[in-house]
């Protein structure tokens, strides 16, 4: 730290009016932290443990219930995993039905009709059906 020089070339500190506000000299420091006792010290910063059974018993209970919501979590996204895959499993069969009757030729190489009007009829009953 750099010490303040008078303007007459005198070594010594200028020392500070009473009242006036700055940072303090190395020798003021002592005092400027024993004005801090409006602060807690780290003691007081501490968290405290839960001493009684209550505290104790409650944090159990959200540990459980915390453990109990992961587990429904789970099941619900397995659940859902499931349901997708069964979804996928039904449009690959329907998809495969459908090429394998459009993809019928004749001898010459022409189209079947009979399969494709099968399919164009049971279109048409999935549409009355549904609405």
């Amino acid at each position: 730290m750099v010490k303040p020089k008078r303007k007459d070339g005198d070594n010594r500190a200028i020392r500070r009016k009473p009242g006036v506000q700055g940072k303090p000299f190395k020798h003021e420091k002592q005092q400027y932290k024993s004005n801090k006792s409006h602060l807690p010290n780290a003691t007081q910063w501490r968290r405290k443990k839960p001493q009684d059974e209550a505290r104790k018993q409650k944090l159990k209970e959200r540990e459980e219930l915390r453990v109990q919501k992961i587990a429904e979590a789970k099941a619900e996204k397995e659940r859902v995993q499931r349901e997708k895959e069964e979804r996928v499993r039904n449009y690959k069969k329907k998809r495969l039905e459908k090429t394998k009757a459009i993809s019928k030729k004749t001898q010459r190489g022409q189209p079947l009709m009979k399969d494709r009007m099968e399919l164009l009829l049971k279109k048409i009953q999935e549409m009355k059906r549904t609405g």
